[in-house]
């Protein structure tokens, strides 16, 4: 006796399962659902997706990884440059340190209806001061005395002044010139150019430098 295979399909109408006999398949018959009168066929299996969708979300999470990496290395880079450029600025500055910096930070100045003592210093304290150079400026007679001071501190400097010496070729004085600026910002450079008035200066240095308190 050979036993009956049974098949299941869904109404087309309702989309009920139907259980039918295999040897039925493609008639019409009664859906025990709604009713309506349905041809009985084979429902197709369910479509697996192409992609694993493990495989997806790992797929995300390494892009993920991958970018922040990337990110990452980008930042470490810039500030690798940024560090570079900084000890590249420093080691090109052909300025000297005249004296180590004070032990004691200044204090800033104080409103007051008295003028702003001054200390008088060739050796100033947290300034560091190039090399004094004659330059002549081209189609004139006028010659400048240049250099450069610059601020060690991380706050203003207020009321900064450089006395300078002018010396002959044979390095006797003749004579003296300054230059004068309101405020030196945190970490920054004041060019200083102060004017020669002796036409036989072959040199200069510096003589003396105030800084308001």
């Amino acid at each position: 006796m050979s036993r009956t295979k049974y098949l299941k399909g869904p109404c087309r109408h309702c989309g009920g399962s139907i259980e039918f006999p295999v040897e039925l398949i493609g008639t019409a018959a009664d859906c025990p659902h709604c009713g309506k009168s349905t041809e009985l066929f084979l429902a197709r299996p369910p479509q697996a997706p192409t992609v694993p969708r493990k495989l997806i979300l790992w797929t995300a999470a390494a892009a993920l990884i991958l970018i922040l990496g990337v990110a990452g290395s980008l930042i470490a880079l810039k500030r690798a440059q940024r560090l570079a450029e900084r000890k590249k600025q420093t080691s090109s500055l052909s300025a000297t340190p005249l004296a180590e910096p004070g032990a004691g930070a200044s204090v800033a100045p104080t409103p007051s209806n008295a003028p702003p003592a001054e200390t008088d210093a060739a050796a100033p304290a947290n300034f560091q001061i190039s090399e004094v150079r004659l330059e002549k400026v081209p189609g004139t007679s006028l010659i400048y005395a240049k250099g450069q001071v610059t601020n060690l501190l991380d706050r203003q400097r207020f009321g900064v002044r450089v006395e300078l010496e002018l010396l002959d070729a044979d390095g006797q004085k003749v004579g003296t010139t300054k230059d004068y600026t309101q405020v030196i910002e945190p970490k920054a450079e004041w060019d200083f150019k102060a004017l020669v008035v002796s036409s036989n200066a072959a040199s200069a240095k510096l003589l003396s430098f105030k800084e308001q308190q």
